[in-house]
């Protein structure tokens, strides 16, 4: 039994959205508003055996960034940030943040502690972090930052446009 709170599947056609873990459906629920979330499922991808059983979609070949394909079935992947960048969710939240002032104090901190992350992703993660640890309310977590009265992040900031569009598509 799982301890995530999984909506039962529409009695309607829905899109089906893979997604690593919480924070990036936290992070896709908010971008695509309401209305096109309520024709979602979304599935946690993070430690599942079964992704191989995603081929029953038709596809055929690979997804390509951004694009539906197959038959009967749409198969699509979007891979954040762009499709070409290596990095992730932390990287398009980053560009979205809703105080640039806190944001430039957020740099120069992580300018002067120069922290050794290891890769990119890991690094936007500890800068978002440190971002939304100083905001008014320093317990804010990610799946609150999208909150407008909380100073974090903007869902409907330009960055996530191509997002928005790709969970529209589902």
């Amino acid at each position: 039994m799982s301890r995530r709170n999984l909506s039962p599947f529409p009695v309607t056609g829905f899109g089906l959205l893979l997604v690593e873990g919480g924070d990036e459906r936290w992070l896709c629920e908010a971008v695509a508003g309401p209305e096109v979330w309520q024709g979602l499922v979304c599935w946690y991808g993070s430690g599942r055996s079964d992704l191989p059983a995603l081929a029953a979609f038709g596809a055929t070949t690979l997804p390509v960034h951004g694009l539906l394909a197959g038959n009967p079935l749409g198969l699509g992947a979007f891979l954040a940030p762009d499709g070409k960048t290596p990095g992730s969710i932390e990287h398009l939240c980053r560009l979205a943040v809703r105080n640039q002032t806190l944001s430039a104090c957020v740099d120069a901190l992580v300018g002067c502690a120069q922290p050794a992350h290891g890769t990119a992703a890991l690094a936007a993660k500890g800068w978002l972090n440190a971002y939304l640890a100083m905001c008014p309310d320093p317990r804010l977590r990610f799946h609150q930052a999208f909150d407008p009265g909380v100073g974090g992040i903007d869902p409907s900031h330009p960055v996530f446009e191509p997002l928005r569009n790709f969970l529209q598509s589902l």
